[in-house]
């Protein structure tokens, strides 16, 4: 039998109550002797009456206020207790609810998953099977492209077989009219080279005696015109020799002339030269080695009227070039070339060719 926890701590507490009455009495029944101080009985006897009936009625009340207070306490006690195991079954009931609730929600979840998984199903049978109509579909329809094709192939090598056979028919019968009309042209070709052969062998025999001819009659005009060279030439030194100390003053002149005129020349060259570089303006990309020829023409009044491009080397770059050309506009005229004999301007600088390279500017 199990044992009532509930019903330990009122026993108690009534025993304890009992304990303290019985203690209670003792304490009154002896309080009670000593305030009575002994006398001397001379022959008497007191005695103090005890009224047991009093005495078990409050004892009796003491118990029955102590049962009363562990009966409250009982009460009290399965009050807190029926309250307790009302709340507990609040509480499982609320947890059995929440768990029935939970249950309900997870067969309803684990319903529309089955649900969904038996659409999702049912949609990859359709799907499947949809697939392999479609795949049989696929099938028969490539089956019959397939036999098409094959037929397709079958008559196309038929056709290219015959065409074929046409072509080298074709080919063999171009090739023996080839071979034949070789053959007529090879015949041709050697009866016309032997009539060519005779015909070079005729003119080369012709002409032989021809140039016999020639030569002997050259041979006759060259003795001759030698003779008369040689009276000629006899004739020339000896007027030469007469006109030697006539022409020494005027040939004295003209070597003095020629030297004034390339000094000036070579003057008026360096001022072109001085001219331009003063003007032109180095580009970055510029190298030593690099060259152009300009062809520079001008009038009289030492004007340039045009500027040619005649040659450039391969390393010159564009812009190389079109500095140059651009340093030559910027002179524009050369005031000090129209101080020069027209003669000596229309030699030399009527077209002046100007070769600049970076080296002969120093650079």
């Amino acid at each position: 039998m199990k044992l009532d926890h509930s019903y330990i701590l009122p026993s108690l507490m009534a025993l304890m109550v009992h304990i303290v009455v019985a203690f209670i009495v003792m304490s009154e029944w002896q309080s009670q002797s000593k305030r009575t101080p002994p006398v001397k009985i001379k022959q008497r006897v007191e005695a103090t009456l005890i009224d047991l009936d009093s005495l078990l009625a409050q004892q009796k009340q003491v118990v029955s206020a102590a049962d009363k207070k562990a009966s409250d306490k009982k009460a009290a006690d399965k009050k807190v207790a029926d309250k307790k195991a009302a709340d507990k079954k609040a509480a499982d009931k609320k947890a059995a609810d929440k768990k029935a609730a939970d249950k309900k929600a997870a067969d309803k979840k684990a319903a529309d998953k089955k649900k969904v998984a038996k659409k999702a199903a049912k949609k990859a049978a359709d799907k499947k099977a949809a697939d392999k109509k479609k795949a049989a579909k696929k099938a028969a329809d490539k089956k019959v492209a397939d036999k098409k094709a094959a037929d397709k192939k079958a008559a196309d090598k038929k056709a290219a077989d015959k065409k074929a056979a046409d072509k080298k028919a074709a080919d063999k019968k171009a090739a023996d009219k080839k071979a034949a009309d070789k053959k007529a042209a090879d015949k041709k070709k050697a009866a016309d080279k032997k009539a060519a052969d005779k015909k070079v062998a005729d003119k080369n025999a012709t002409n032989k005696k021809a140039a016999d001819k020639k030569a002997a009659d050259k041979k006759v005009a060259d003795k001759k015109a030698a003779e008369q060279k040689v009276a000629q030439e006899l004739a020339e030194v000896e007027q030469a020799l007469n006109n030697l100390l006539d022409d020494e003053d005027a040939q004295m002149q003209a070597l003095e002339q020629e030297a004034t005129n390339s000094q000036a020349v070579a003057s008026a060259v360096n001022y072109i030269r001085n001219e331009i570089i003063q003007r032109w303006v180095r580009p970055a990309n510029a190298r030593t080695g690099m060259v152009v020829e300009l062809v520079i023409h001008l009038v009289p009044t030492g004007e340039v009227v045009d500027i040619e491009i005649r040659y450039q080397d391969d390393s010159a770059t564009d812009a190389f070039v079109a500095s140059a050309v651009k340093a030559v506009r910027k002179v524009g005229r050369f005031d000090k070339l129209s101080q020069l004999k027209a003669g000596l301007f229309d030699a030399n600088f009527r077209e002046f060719n100007f070769l600049f390279k970076p080296e002969d500017l120093r650079l």
